[in-house]
């Protein structure tokens, strides 16, 4: 037992030296552990050649993290597990450890306020190979693991120490999924494989872990079984971590990772939470990309219309129809059951329907330039990353929600596919735009901006219906339509034939604008005439 606390002391007296100049400065901003499953069934059907820890400078200055180690706490089932509630007598102050790496010593390692250090199995692109696309090309460091499993490296990417492994053939992040799995940062001027070992609790053999002081630790973040979180799976006191963290999934390989909030920012620097206690320091976060925090999720449009500005978003689309584009905007007017948006920086299809998710950042204008009532907010995801989206498109019919013209125009109804009935349409000044005025005497103004008129187009004196979608555009409300066939005339001349003497491959709508699949008995709007079919 002598030599084990002379072992402690001397480890403990060249740590206090060097580490105190990273604390409060270097964290674990993030850490992705889960795995994922590989795209489009391939086999095996578990990935985790993508596994990563991120490291962050929250300081307002350049430090130098060369030599810093990255210790891995034992992850072994509750039996035999050297947890938290052990670390008292002679181990009190301590953690166990089956794998440390080390970022390499010799040369600075300089991060930037607000930088990133990333570390993974392998620095490549997985884009094409899991769930979750996630890009580990600009990695910093890589395990060159010699695992034919992990055996997948970048020549450009410098490789981390590896210090101590309880098993020499686990040359790689071993991630234990789902938890635990707690990390910590160290400094030391000594050979950190000189701390005193232990076997396995109520072992005397096989594999030995590390046992190491952590009174000055640089950081630590206790990630517990994600399946049923407990305060029974943490590996450090709460003098290192007043609590623990998981994944919000309780299943295995969920693409999901556990990144610590966004508290504030100093100018471009992000200002991560930092309390000690990752309870409250941390969050479960969908999106695995290196170098990217503060992801939200919205389960709807209205979900997503009410985020604050300026917040990256996983979109969730249940059957969302892409409504119309305004090629001069690159903008998709998009609607689900709780409301439209606008989608921007991806390519998308008029009268497609949406399921799965899209990824972007969240902005708000205010498209009343004149009067400013706060109306004619536009709420827009903007996609800077198309790789990080996911969703499949079929075809569907673009059917406008049957309103009058003062339900219609109203900030909750931006952006969406909506029918009048019954309108008088006259010319506003130089024609671009025209007046509708329905029964009840409410206008409203209209305009082909989406450019979907012919040239020539003459637009009718009145319409038995018109689709389009409400925009409140430059100083009031519009109803903007979706195409020709979509504003239904008056005219009269009704051509009368037989069903099975008439074949058509255009548009036909009812007198309520809905398109149709085919010819129904009655009246039909067929390319703008009316035909009935007996």
């Amino acid at each position: 037992m002598k030599k084990l606390f002379t072992l402690l002391f001397v480890f403990l007296a060249a740590l206090s030296a060097s580490a105190q100049d990273l604390q409060g400065k270097l964290v674990i901003g993030k850490v992705f552990y889960a795995g994922s499953t590989r795209l489009n069934g391939a086999t095996p059907k578990n990935y985790m050649c993508h596994l990563y820890i991120e490291l962050y400078n929250n300081s307002a200055e350049t430090i130098d993290v060369a030599g810093t180690y990255v210790a891995m706490a034992n992850s072994d089932a509750a039996a035999n597990a050297w947890a938290a509630t052990d670390m008292v007598d002679d181990k009190a102050g301590m953690a166990v450890f089956k794998q440390v790496f080390q970022i390499p010593a010799g040369s600075p390692v300089l991060m930037e306020p607000g930088k990133s250090l990333v570390i993974t199995n392998c620095a490549i692109d997985h884009s094409d190979i899991a769930e979750g696309q996630v890009d580990l090309s600009t990695a910093d460091f890589e395990l060159k693991s010699a695992n034919a499993a992990f055996n997948f490296h970048s020549d450009a990417v410098p490789a981390m120490t590896i210090a101590y492994s309880a098993n020499a053939s686990q040359d790689f992040i071993n991630f234990m999924n789902p938890g635990p799995d707690g990390i910590a940062l160290f400094k030391a001027d000594t050979d950190i494989a000189n701390c005193a070992k232990t076997y396995k609790k109520g072992k005397d053999s096989g594999n030995q872990y590390l046992i190491i002081p952590m009174a000055n630790s640089i950081d630590a973040v206790d990630i517990v079984y994600q399946k049923t979180p407990s305060a029974n799976d943490k590996r450090f006191t709460d003098d290192y971590d007043a609590g623990f963290t998981c994944t919000a999934a309780p299943n295995a390989f969920n693409c999901q990772a556990v990144a610590r909030k966004v508290v504030s920012n100093d100018g471009s620097r992000k200002v991560l939470q930092d309390t000690n206690n990752s309870s409250d320091d941390f969050e479960s976060l969908w999106n695995v990309q290196p170098r990217v925090y503060d992801v939200k999720e919205a389960a709807s449009m209205a979900e997503f219309n009410a985020i604050e500005d300026g917040k990256l978003v996983k979109l969730a689309l249940a059957d969302a129809r892409v409504n119309a584009f305004y090629d001069l905007d690159g903008a998709y007017y998009v609607e689900d059951a709780s409301g439209a948006t606008v989608i921007k920086g991806v390519n998308l299809t008029k009268g497609t329907k949406l399921n799965g998710y899209i990824v972007g950042t969240k902005s708000t204008t205010d498209v009343d330039y004149v009067n400013d009532p706060s109306q004619g907010l536009e709420y827009t995801l903007t996609v800077q990353n198309a790789s990080w989206s996911a969703y499949e498109a079929t075809e569907t019919e673009l059917v406008g929600t049957p309103m009058t013209i003062a339900e219609a125009a109203v900030q909750a109804n931006y952006g969406r596919l909506v029918t009048l009935s019954d309108v008088e349409i006259t010319q506003i000044g130089n024609g671009m735009n025209k007046q509708l005025k329905d029964v009840a005497g409410n206008t409203m103004k209209a305009r082909d901006l989406f450019g979907v008129l012919p040239y020539d187009y003459e637009w009718p004196a009145k319409a038995t219906s018109i689709t389009g979608v409400v925009l409140y555009y430059m100083t009031g409300w519009f109803l903007i339509p979706i195409s020709a066939e979509a504003i239904v005339t008056n005219a009269t001349g009704i051509e009368t034939i037989h069903n099975s003497q008439f074949t058509v491959k255009n548009s036909i709508y009812n007198l309520q604008g809905i398109r149709l699949n085919g010819l129904q008995r009655g009246l039909n709007i067929v390319n703008g005439k009316k035909v009935v079919i007996k």
